[in-house]
């Protein structure tokens, strides 16, 4: 019996523009009044999901939500932090100095903001604000942060030509001490070693005594391999990446066909 669904965002539950179409609003209250809990689990900060879990509808006392890919459990209704996981003001200085010699642009995110470097690489400006989402962000030398912040993830966008060029020239052993993955073809995150939606919904799971056979997750991207393996039922989107869809017991339609909606009501009776 399912009794928990983890669904992905981009190319997941949104379509190109965006957006939950009808049919997906539609499935997600029916899985609710089915008791089936509903959980968002997205690569974006809390506060910039308030408003869109508010729109949904999934913002009751014991709804919660996955944000940063993994890094932080909380509760959808006031971002109650349950579990979190976090990189430090070393960890950010690291990055940065590698990154500037790749020419890579990395933003850097913790709880309240994103924050942008004093400058970029010459030619290659971050592309997050432009191209991800509308978050609150200052721009602050990384080399001021206390000792003692703590960051949620880094991220890296750029053009998907720069980032699959730079990419393989990243240290191995440097890139081995983080959780290092595509969310994007143009979009690369970094976190803490060991985090991942898959991980993180086990974590989630035994707060709510529901074991990942009683799960069934979504998604479409390498991000979201983690959690389609951990549950007893991983669907894939069928715009999903080709290793998604093999590690998927079921691959539903695509994004822009309710993709979501279609294995709601297959799968929740």
């Amino acid at each position: 019996m399912i009794k928990l669904i983890a669904i992905d965002l981009d190319g997941t539950l949104l379509n190109a523009q965006k957006e939950v179409s009808q049919a997906n609003r539609q499935a997600l209250a029916y899985a609710k009044s089915k008791g089936v809990k509903v959980v968002l689990c997205t690569g974006r900060p809390y506060f910039a999901m308030k408003h869109f879990l508010a729109d949904l509808g999934l913002v009751d006392p014991e709804d919660y939500i996955v944000t940063f890919n993994g890094g932080m459990v909380q509760k959808a209704q006031d971002g109650q932090v349950l579990v979190s996981n976090t990189l430090g003001t070393s960890d950010v200085l690291a990055w940065y100095q590698v990154t500037q010699n790749l020419d890579l642009p990395i933003n850097v995110i913790d709880a309240d903001r994103l924050y942008e470097p004093t400058a970029y690489p010459v030619g290659y400006p971050s592309l997050y604000l432009e191209n991800v989402t509308n978050v609150p962000s200052v721009v602050q030398d990384y080399k001021t942060f206390d000792p003692d912040h703590a960051f949620n993830k880094f991220v890296i966008v750029t053009t998907q030509e720069h980032l699959d060029a730079q990419i393989p020239k990243l240290d191995p052993d440097f890139k081995d001490q983080y959780a290092v993955f595509k969310s994007r073809s143009f979009f690369l995150e970094v976190m803490k070693k060991g985090v991942s939606k898959g991980d993180t919904l086990a974590k989630l799971g035994e707060l709510l005594d529901i074991s990942p056979q009683e799960m069934m997750t979504m998604g479409d991207q390498e991000n979201d391999l983690s959690m389609i393996e951990l549950a007893g039922l991983g669907v894939a989107m069928g715009n999903a990446t080709e290793q998604v869809k093999a590690s998927a017991q079921y691959v539903s339609l695509t994004n822009e066909e309710d993709g979501v909606a279609h294995a709601i009501h297959k799968f929740i009776v």
